[in-house]
């Protein structure tokens, strides 16, 4: 982001450069532009709640420039089948590119969480170097308290995505919970899950 000002008007004008694109429907706008080139995003969230069709969302934009390893779901033309892929040959294989691993759970749960944190920190330079992002997804409740901060803490991004009964109602909310360098949106972002993936709704929950 730049600034500059008018010394009449005293107004700054703030101009978003260089923005990576999210692939979700009225994120972008939420998020100036969409996510810094170079950073690192974890996307928590049940097996339900749409963490899967955000990371597919994502990689779709540019599928031939980002690698996405598929470790807990269906394969895609394109996607990487990382079922019996360690973690080191992951990241090892992760391109000059942008990287994407469905699930690090996956991993976690298999080689335990030095590996993944190893290989968080090491796909960082590649991504800078590109311009790209690293997007990761992790299912909430399945690991150890402390292993989830580590990763929290590691990465720059970190939305949760939430899923919640109400009565006869699903109600989705995304909620971004870190963004380094940037001031996250301030307020819950309902979204909804249609035949086409992922949108955020036109009204919005205060936190």
């Amino acid at each position: 982001m730049s600034e500059e000002s008018d010394d009449k008007s005293t107004v700054i004008s703030r101009t978003y450069v260089g923005r990576n694109q999210t692939g979700i429907n009225g994120f972008d706008l939420a998020l100036d532009g969409g996510f810094l080139p170079g950073s690192t995003v974890l996307l928590i969230g049940t097996a339900t709640s749409g963490i899967d069709q955000f990371a597919r969302q994502f990689w779709e934009i540019m599928p031939e420039h980002r690698s996405f390893f598929m470790l807990d779901g269906y394969l895609l033309d394109g996607m990487i089948h990382a079922r019996g892929m360690t973690t080191t040959e992951i990241f090892a294989n992760a391109g000059n590119g942008g990287i994407i691993v469905d699930s690090l759970s996956s991993l976690i749960m298999r080689e335990g969480i030095e590996p993944v944190l190893a290989g968080v920190v090491s796909c960082r330079a590649g991504i800078q170097a590109s311009r790209d992002n690293a997007l990761f997804t992790m299912y909430e409740g399945l690991h150890a308290p402390y292993n989830e901060i580590l990763l929290i803490r590691l990465c720059d991004v970190v939305i949760h995505l939430h899923e919640d009964q109400h009565g006869n109602e699903i109600v989705r909310n995304l909620n971004v919970k870190k963004m380094t360098g940037i001031q996250p949106p301030s307020r819950l972002l309902p979204f909804i899950i249609t035949s086409k993936g992922i949108e955020l709704s036109t009204t919005s929950r205060v936190v």
